[in-house]
């Protein structure tokens, strides 16, 4: 018999997911059970910060239909032979020690180079492991036109560690590329902000004409949120808002300084993914958001100020 297995990295959600992805897709095209993976881990840096998002995704998912789980995935494991993902894939009936072998997948490898073109495949895989209260908290979003991620948390303070790759984007840039994009359109498009930092961090941004903050509770339902995203600002260097750039296949801009080459993205509708300079934007870019929003002289509103939280909208229930 044949299995896969994904061994997931101590990181963030979208990290992890690059394993688990290569995984299901490999289950899919061999046959292969898939193993059910280990989401929950423990992170001290998270909590040391007091980040909003402790990163330990122990209440996020739940087996897939065909994951094998409990004493049967453990059985295997003790007794299947391991190999890489990389190794080419034998005939097992045959082999030498008649043990099945569980396929082994680590680490981000190409990132999305062996991923695209699953999107839809993906999507709709992610959301049958996410529990439902969190697939219902991205229900209550009803519409996202602009999505927005504002990584804070583990990202620095801009040239405050020039050393640290993972550095915050000045909130200046996020507020011109959404200017950029509203004249685009022709009017003030709604805005959805996620993000990990506390409120009166973001008050700058908050201040915008429709924009609104949205706390959907944890890691998995912000991401779909913002894969929802009819056009996405993404975080620079952020695997989550790739993550979402991916899923969603929406016109995407980044920081120029960096942008989605890392990532090996592409989408399948040409749409843009890439960096965005607010002084010199890319007209492609702005071509699509014109096509999506259309030009109007109508001034289109939301509250200024709205917020959404899943535990509110439970205690209503």
């Amino acid at each position: 018999m044949l299995y896969c297995h994904a061994i997931l990295p101590k990181a963030g959600l979208g990290n992890r997911l690059f394993p688990w992805a290569r995984c299901r897709v490999f289950s899919f095209k061999n046959n292969a059970a898939m193993l059910h993976p280990t989401w929950a881990q423990l992170r001290i840096g998270p909590l040391l910060r007091r980040e909003s998002d402790l990163r330990l995704y122990t209440d996020l998912f739940k087996a897939g239909p065909d994951e094998l789980t409990s004493m049967t995935r453990l059985f295997v494991k003790l007794s299947s032979r391991w190999e890489h993902e990389d190794d080419e894939i034998r005939e097992f009936a045959g082999n030498s020690n008649g043990k099945s072998v569980i396929k082994v997948f680590t680490g981000e490898r190409d990132r999305f180079r062996q991923l695209n073109g699953w999107h839809e495949f993906l999507n709709a895989q992610l959301h049958a492991i996410t529990k439902p209260k969190w697939r219902d908290a991205v229900k209550q979003i009803k519409h996202v036109p602009i999505g927005m991620h504002v990584r804070m948390g583990d990202f620095v303070v801009a040239d405050s560690d020039p050393d640290n790759p993972h550095q915050r984007v000045a909130h200046s840039w996020y507020l011109q590329c959404l200017r950029a994009i509203r004249a685009a359109a022709g009017h003030p498009v709604p805005a959805i902000m996620v993000s990990d930092g506390r409120e009166d961090e973001l008050e700058d941004l908050l201040a915008e004409e429709n924009v609104s903050l949205v706390r959907t509770g944890s890691a998995i339902s912000d991401l779909l949120v913002l894969a929802r995203s009819e056009v996405l600002v993404a975080s620079a260097g952020s695997s989550f808002s790739a993550w979402a750039a991916f899923l969603g296949q929406m016109p995407s801009i980044a920081h120029p300084s960096r942008g989605f080459d890392w990532f090996n993205l592409r989408t399948e509708k040409n749409c843009y993914v890439g960096g965005f300079d607010p002084v010199d934007p890319p007209e492609s870019f702005l071509r699509q958001v014109e096509t999506i929003f259309g030009r109007s002289t109508g001034k289109q509103t939301t509250p200024r100020r709205q917020k959404f939280s899943f535990s509110e909208v439970e205690a209503s229930k």
